[in-house]
């Protein structure tokens, strides 16, 4: 298959290609069709206004983009391919791009951080708990159903 936007094929495998102004956000840009969307525009300007306008967000940003572009084009690619998953991607990301919206009012680097971890704990138990909390109450409601 080909590369995604900002992605280039290397040694055999879609690669980053960085770019000056701070592109990324492979998986939004797919999900909304364009760089230019509110959204992905939004993710970009938290990044680079917010997150890496201090010492912690920076190196913060340098381990989160090591995991993220460990599958991100892949998703993206799966995204371009299929309408459906594309729509559900959209579905899926909205509440963590609402819950960045709080990163908006922080400003010295003890907000960006304190806000940061909050954030990130928010979308782990809007992503992972609360979905294994309802797979484990149904679990529990239907052991004490059978008889």
């Amino acid at each position: 298959g080909q590369c995604g936007p900002g992605t280039d094929l290397v040694d055999g495998v879609c690669a980053i290609v960085d770019s000056p102004q701070g592109g990324g956000c492979l998986i939004a840009t797919a999900a909304y069709g364009s760089e230019m969307a509110p959204q992905v525009q939004f993710l970009r300007e938290i990044r680079d206004n917010k997150v890496m306008s201090t010492a912690a967000g920076t190196s913060f940003m340098t381990g989160f983009n090591q995991f993220y572009y460990s599958f991100s084009p892949t998703i993206a690619d799966m995204e371009r391919e299929n309408p459906v998953f594309k729509e559900m991607v959209k579905i899926g990301i909205t509440p963590m791009l609402t819950s960045l919206s709080i990163m908006s009012a922080a400003d010295s680097e003890q907000e960006i951080v304190g806000y940061g971890i909050g954030v990130i704990l928010m979308n782990i138990g809007m992503y992972f708990v609360a979905p294994a909390m309802l797979f484990f109450s149904i679990k529990k409601a239907k052991t004490r159903l059978s008889f």
